[in-house]
């Protein structure tokens, strides 16, 4: 966007916080909102633009976001100026490297678990949507957690999917992290919320909201629209309710706990007017998430992410490459602070163990695109080049010996004969299962103690008790 209609893009986003405002269901949300000065008139908040103002005041610009694993925690703003990764979350269906695709178990989450640790281009995970025979349907999220928190060496990223199941979530982190206050002083989870477009909060969402502030725990705002359905059919009308709902979830947040981190997340789709299908990665909806990163990282200095890889393809073809790399790069070269979906395709619904580790590479290729190249007279090669005397070329200058390890060089892509004869043989898909094999090779972290996992274990039960 230009400046002008960046300008006009904040104020049409407020304006609906203004005028329109939201709806929502929670009677101590809404007693709390209206001390901190919002109007509350039955199920409808409208926000002031002096609320608005003081909350977003509030956010704070640096904070971090930590990890079981403290060599895996995550500063904002990034120190170079880069971007951070998480997998896909919420993604129903597994498609492993041999075998059919099918529901999620909770063995098929350790193996993903496992497999992010080793991911060097990747830097936190989102749980997975296990459908396990062996979990009650009502506490999915709480068995998935208790593997996160078990193996995971990077920070969690966490999706109720109850608005009950909030406290047992937070209570399992804590347990893992070594109480309230210890969760508090170093958030090894972070939450999502949604809204339900446009405007809309469920129950549980703002008990999301509600309990994470109160715990101090970071969010991430998410909104989920889908272009022509639920939202306008333009990728700009749909940034828009995006952005709004964002928005207002980060005003309440702030509201009921000045300074809390929160990371705007707007995950954008649309629908194929012909087929009626929901789609990730088409060219529109892809501008719709930049327009949402310049509104929030540039317009009003918060970090900001959306997906950043997956694809609309249901296969490990050509349309799941290109796609893949398309919206990686795209995000990449945008001011987002984080690129979400790792391993994801068939529209975030399915995750695969090697679209995870060529996801992988390919963030590897982007973070050296967001670098940039530093031009002056060194990188330049000027004096050699102004001496003229380089008839024999540059395969034995200095130069060339000083820079030669600059170029990015990704692991799993062909370079020549090498290491095998018959290297030219095997595809990207190969050296990503070999890669695959090799991991699955290595031991299972295990990120706590027994005295740890005996306590986490008992929340999980007793939450499986209360919550059927």
């Amino acid at each position: 966007m230009s400046l002008d209609e960046l300008t006009l893009f904040k104020n049409r986003m407020e304006r609906l916080l203004t005028e329109r405002g939201i709806t929502m269901d929670h009677p101590q949300m809404k007693e709390e909102l209206s001390a901190a000065g919002c109007e509350i008139s039955g199920d409808r908040i409208r926000f002031p633009k002096n609320v608005i103002d003081r909350a977003l005041a509030s956010v704070p610009r640096k904070f971090t976001l930590y990890a079981p694993d403290e060599r895996y925690d995550m500063v904002f703003p990034h120190p170079q100026g880069s971007f951070y990764t998480r997998t896909c979350t919420g993604a129903p269906n597994y498609l492993p490297v041999e075998g059919e695709k099918h529901y999620i178990t909770l063995n098929d989450t350790a193996e993903w678990f496992h497999l992010v640790n080793e991911m060097d281009q990747v830097d936190y995970v989102a749980l997975p949507s296990t459908c396990d025979e062996t979990v009650p349907g009502k506490a999915i999220d709480v068995f998935t957690l208790e593997q996160a928190l078990r193996i995971s060496k990077k920070h969690i990223w966490i999706q109720p999917y109850e608005a009950d199941n909030t406290r047992y979530l937070i209570e399992m982190c804590a347990a893992a992290a070594g109480g309230m206050e210890q969760l508090r002083k170093r958030p090894i989870c972070s939450f999502i919320s949604c809204s339900v477009p446009v405007l809309k909060f469920k129950f549980m969402d703002a008990e999301i909201l509600y309990e994470c502030a109160k715990a101090g725990i970071p969010v991430q705002p998410c909104a989920l629209p889908t272009a022509g359905a639920n939202t306008p059919v333009t990728a700009q009308g749909t940034a828009l309710a995006a952005c709004a709902d964002v928005l207002a979830q980060i005003v309440m947040l702030e509201l009921l706990c000045p300074g809390l981190p929160v990371i705007a997340t707007p995950l954008l789709f649309s629908m194929d007017m012909q087929t009626t299908y929901t789609l990730q990665s088409n060219t529109e909806i892809t501008f719709g998430r930049l327009i949402c990163m310049q509104a929030f990282e540039e317009g009003y200095g918060i970090p900001c992410h959306s997906y950043g890889t997956g694809t609309d393809s249901m296969t490990l073809d050509g349309q799941n490459m290109v796609e893949r790399t398309s919206l990686i790069h795209m995000m990449a070269m945008s001011d987002a602070s984080v690129l979400g979906g790792a391993g994801q395709m068939e529209t975030a619904k399915t995750i695969n163990p090697l679209a995870l580790i060529i996801d992988n590479e390919i963030f590897g290729i982007a973070r050296r695109l967001r670098a940039g190249l530093a031009v002056d007279d060194e990188t330049l090669d000027f004096d050699e080049l102004l001496e003229g005397d380089d008839e024999d070329g540059y395969l034995m200058s200095d130069h060339t010996l000083d820079h030669l390890h600059d170029a990015h060089r990704p692991d799993l892509f062909y370079k020549g004969f090498l290491r095998e004869k018959n290297d030219e043989e095997r595809t990207l898909l190969d050296r990503a299962r070999e890669k695959y094999d090799a991991i699955m090779q290595k031991e299972t972290p295990h990120m706590l103690d027994s005295e740890t996992e005996e306590k986490l274990h008992g929340i999980v039960l007793r939450a499986a008790e209360e919550l059927s």
